[in-house]
């Protein structure tokens, strides 16, 4: 049971058993098995209402225990509505499953519900305090362990339901894509997937779960979050309703979500608003449910490995040791006590294990894999990756050979501080160094190189051997270069829009350091600053084709030509934003693409095209080969700007 749990079923149920099996006393093993029974009922409380709120006859009223959820929610709220809407006649997509576990006699889960919440109720909500000796009699005369077995297993079909979060989404050689997380098992932030789907998803960044008819969406009593005191992304559960506020537990995290729904999106819902389900299919045809039960059969069987142990004295002790030093110097202790969390901070690897992989001793392939790449050694690396990590060039001509060349081959964590001090060496920036990273401002230079390096790591392809990382440093261009294109559309990366980091713990390890920014402002960030400081904008190009990402940081001052000049050498009225895209135009002979335009201008790419549209029926630009020019005579006046 434990395996099946902890590999297959839904995150928070995975997870919230899984920490049963982490206890160190009967209390708290008590405690966790209460925990369990408490989230199960909730996340069940989720697929209810979403099932209801996609119900055939719309004109159906929900029951009082719907319309009645409000305030501080406690165990027996949650499974009022999953027995209300277990025992409802009215058709909606879960209605079978949930009266095949919840309601039917034959069903183990029949009734462990609500013998868990006795227990509950008879012991106490904080168990912590409970002694030694009652906690072993209960668990030794009652085995409430057995019945949460039970009852997990008596749902099993609606915890076959893949749960995963729509990430982003963008056609790809004309057909439709969306980067998801698939969240079953209890890793908390997988590697993202970008799969092939027959229609476009109605939502980002949201919750859904899988039916043989399409997708359920679990907005908003399940949202995705920042867990700011964690660095990590996570499930967040809903707690209270209130009029005015919506608030909402994590399993591991004491920080709320960075940006909760608004308390109306929930209202709606419970008050009868339908939600319809979204009929939409893998490309190839297979439902969500169909393609995830394929993939559970090859895990249950034991013909994929989603389990290994770390070896962690295989991995660069040096580089462990340097980690967890920092860690131990950022991460907020009071909060670790809060949650009971207790680390030998003299063992590097205990340190890592609890907080970089919240206690875990096993971990996903990707998740090794991973770990290998921040804190392996180099040979190893090589093997896996069958490159180089990182090729630092430098050149005091803008042509040439290189004058200076690195090619490395360590670990992430190494690289990371042999770049910076390559970039220091050739290209000083004030304040660039392995020992102030954690400094979020500075100069447009620091932050704009900080940000770019960052992302270089956090996103990049290393399952691509075809594509070593560059950093290329010339007179006045910072470029850099990684294999795996942006995982959110052209039009998002304009627009300033964010995905899910390729390498998930990789970016929580840097984030956790200070290294990266959780809010994950990344690009946005090196335009603005690079715009604030009148330089020309970053160029910033992603190839699906050849999977590669790239951006160019060029420092030469940007030549500011004020909309008066345009208007006194034209002889016409042009607004002060289409000036700021001549201007652009004017320092940039070879042409400018709209996402540049975008950077420079710091406005939308709708916007852009309109008033480009406008300057082109002026017959002051043109546009040919997606690159935006100057008309020839207007490049001549521009170079006359004062």
């Amino acid at each position: 049971m434990l395996t099946q749990v902890l590999q297959t079923y839904p995150q928070p149920i995975a997870y919230a058993y899984a920490n049963i099996y982490r206890t160190r006393s009967q209390a708290e093993k008590l405690d966790q098995i209460l925990r369990c029974a408490e989230v199960t009922t909730r996340y069940l409380c989720a697929l209810a209402i979403a099932s209801f709120a996609a119900r055939e006859d719309t004109t159906v009223s929900p029951p009082p225990a719907l319309t009645e959820f409000r305030g501080n929610l406690a165990f027996g709220h949650f499974l009022s509505v999953v027995q209300a809407i277990s025992s409802l006649s009215t058709r909606h997509p879960l209605q079978l499953l949930f009266s095949q576990c919840v309601q039917n006699k034959k069903s183990i889960a029949k009734g462990k519900l609500e013998k868990l919440l006795n227990l509950r109720n008879d012991v106490g909500h904080d168990l912590r305090g409970l002694n030694e000796t009652s906690a072993t009699t209960i668990l030794n005369s009652q085995d409430p362990l057995t019945t949460l077995e039970e009852l997990l297993q008596g749902i099993l079909s609606l915890c076959e339901l893949p749960l995963f979060l729509v990430d982003t989404q963008k056609p790809i050689r004309r057909v439709m894509h969306m980067v998801r997380l698939l969240l079953m098992g209890e890793q908390s932030e997988p590697m993202p997937e970008e799969i092939a789907i027959c229609e476009w998803f109605s939502d980002e960044k949201r919750l859904y779960v899988g039916t043989k008819e399409g997708a359920l969406l679990l907005y908003p009593m399940l949202v995705w979050g920042l867990e700011r005191d964690r660095a990590a992304q996570s499930i967040y559960l809903i707690d209270k309703v209130a009029t005015e506020k919506l608030t909402y537990k994590s399993l591991a995290a004491v920080s709320p979500p960075t940006e909760p729904p608004i308390p109306d999106d929930l209202l709606r819902v419970l008050q009868g608003e339908p939600v319809p389900i979204e009929a939409i299919t893998l490309n190839d045809g297979r439902s969500f449910l169909e393609a995830w039960k394929e993939r559970q059969e090859l895990i249950i069987t034991g013909k994929t490995n989603v389990s290994r142990n770390v070896g962690w004295t295989e991995l660069d002790q040096q580089t462990l040791h340097w980690y967890s030093k920092i860690l131990k110097a950022k991460l907020n202790l009071e909060i670790l006590n809060e949650q009971g969390i207790e680390i030998d901070w003299n063992n590097p690897i205990e340190v890592i294990r609890q907080t970089l992989l919240d206690g875990r001793g096993e971990v996903t392939p990707d998740d090794l894999h991973q770990l290998t790449l921040l804190f392996g050694n180099g040979k190893e690396i090589h093997r896996k990756i069958g490159r180089e990590i990182l090729d630092l060039r430098a050149r005091l001509t803008t042509e040439g050979r290189w004058d200076k060349r690195e090619e490395l081959t360590e670990n992430l964590l190494q690289s990371l501080r042999k770049a910076i001090d390559f970039i220091t060496q050739h290209n000083p920036i004030e304040g660039l160094s392995t020992d102030n990273l954690q400094t979020p401002t500075g100069s447009a230079d620091y932050i704009a190189v900080r940000e770019a390096l960052i992302n270089l790591i956090i996103h990049q392809d290393y399952t691509d051997q075809r594509t070593v990382a560059q950093i290329e440093l010339v007179p006045h261009c910072t470029i850099m270069v990684n294999a795996g294109a942006s995982l959110v559309s052209e039009k998002d990366l304009m627009n300033g829009g964010t995905s899910t980091a390729r390498n998930p713990l990789i970016a929580r390890a840097l984030k956790l350091i200070g290294f990266a920014e959780l809010g994950g402002s990344g690009l946005r960030e090196v335009s603005r600053v690079w715009r604030n400081a009148k330089r020309r904008p970053p160029i910033v190009l992603t190839d699906e084709q050849h999977n590669r990402f790239r951006i160019e940081l060029d420092s030469r001052p940007l030549k500011i030509i004020a909309d008066t000049f345009w208007k006194q050498r034209l002889g016409a009225t042009v607004t002060p934003e289409a000036a700021k895209i001549l201007g652009l135009l004017g320092n940039a002979p070879a042409g400018m693409t709209l996402a540049a335009i975008c950077s420079g201008t710091g406005t939308n790419s709708e916007d852009v095209i309109v008033m480009c549209q406008s300057l082109q029926k002026d017959m002051l630009i043109d546009f040919e080969a997606e690159v935006y020019h100057l008309k020839p005579h207007l490049q001549d006046l521009a170079r006359e700007a004062p």
